[in-house]
């Protein structure tokens, strides 16, 4: 029998109609950021970025960001509450929240056994969920959650003063969380191309992307994808032998993978075809990396996407946020914040 073994269920939905290739994110005003993270709006209207362990605060755009806060540790995630709080979770899986002046609020510890902080959301002004995706900071989450059939990650609700509790767990590396219209929570999974609850329930799958973090915004919703999906993995999905030899012999860094920069090193499997003659890279070249934001609607279909293709370098987007009326994203390739104004693509 030619076709003995039935292929894994892959993404359905392809870089077509209104998801089809634009020059957006490369068209974007960036400002330049050195190690840019996570994104959120303060209470009063402010844009707050990270800074590997700083916090930065911007008034309007094209003013200054000013230092706002500062941490031992590099930042993860951020999220701000209604009545001013900010909630700050930082690499090695830890959680602070501090007040409108920058200073520690007390009452909130961090769960023992949480492993990363990669989004968290205020649920009230004394709740946050935290999403923690199950990897290490030390471990590259891009070449090894798409080969990783463990669901290892978990929703976490930390309140002050009060015990923490599990409210979603067995996750498959979740990445963002965000209010829904509804009422409820959703979820972005990584690799799985999805968008759960917190029970689990697919809401809707197929994106074309690795997904990062997803925000609410007036119309749907904004994603951030930290690449696209690459036709090899899925295809190498249906070969376990070669994917059982490739984990055991190499190591993760050289995994096929999606990656986050566009740099091309002959260490790298493939990333040469993103090559063309005299060094011209063509948008439809292959390449591992790629800049790719989408918006939704309501019902959590795409509307509207921003692509930075493989002759950009604005890849890897793993925030986004709406401010002021205009789309604000983080692009971790290019270290900038980018401001794609308030027009979707139709």
């Amino acid at each position: 029998m030619l076709f003995a073994r039935k292929a894994k269920e892959t993404p359905g939905m392809t870089l077509e109609g209104v998801l089809g290739p634009n020059n957006r994110l490369d068209d974007a005003e960036a400002i330049p950021v050195k190690k840019p993270e996570a994104l959120s709006v303060s209470a009063e209207g402010h844009l707050l970025f990270s800074s590997g362990g700083q916090i930065f605060r911007l008034h309007r755009w094209r003013e200054a960001p000013e230092a706002w806060a500062r941490f031992d540790q590099p930042v993860s995630a951020l999220s701000c509450s209604a009545d001013g709080l900010v909630a700050v979770g930082l690499q090695g899986g830890s959680i602070a929240v501090i007040d409108q002046s920058g200073q520690a609020v007390d009452g909130w510890s961090t769960p023992p056994d949480l492993v990363s902080v990669s989004d968290c959301a205020f649920l009230s002004s004394d709740e946050i969920a935290v999403v923690d995706n199950g990897y290490r900071d030390d471990q590259n989450v891009l070449s090894i959650a798409p080969w990783d059939e463990v669901p290892r990650g978990k929703v976490v609700v930390v309140g002050r003063f009060k015990e923490p509790r599990i409210v979603a767990r067995a996750l498959h590396c979740p990445m963002g969380i965000t209010p829904d219209f509804a009422g409820g929570l959703i979820i972005s999974q990584l690799d799985r191309a999805c968008i759960v609850d917190l029970s689990g329930r697919t809401l809707q799958s197929g994106y074309p992307g690795y997904l990062g973090r997803i925000r609410k915004t007036g119309t749907g919703y904004a994603m951030a994808c930290l690449s696209r999906r690459d036709p090899l993995i899925e295809f190498l999905k249906t070969e376990p032998v070669f994917v059982s030899d490739m984990k055991t012999n190499l190591d993760p860094r050289y995994w096929i993978s999606p990656r986050a920069t566009p740099e091309i090193s002959h260490d790298f499997p493939i990333e040469l075809g993103a090559a063309r003659l005299f060094g011209d890279v063509k948008p439809w070249a292959p390449s591992f990396s790629y800049g790719l934001l989408i918006e939704l609607d309501e019902a959590l279909m795409p509307i509207a996407c921003a692509h930075s293709r493989a002759n950009g370098r604005r890849h890897a987007i793993c925030d986004v946020c709406s401010w002021n009326g205009d789309l604000i994203a983080v692009s971790r390739a290019s270290s900038e914040i980018l401001n794609l104004g308030s027009g979707s693509v139709p």
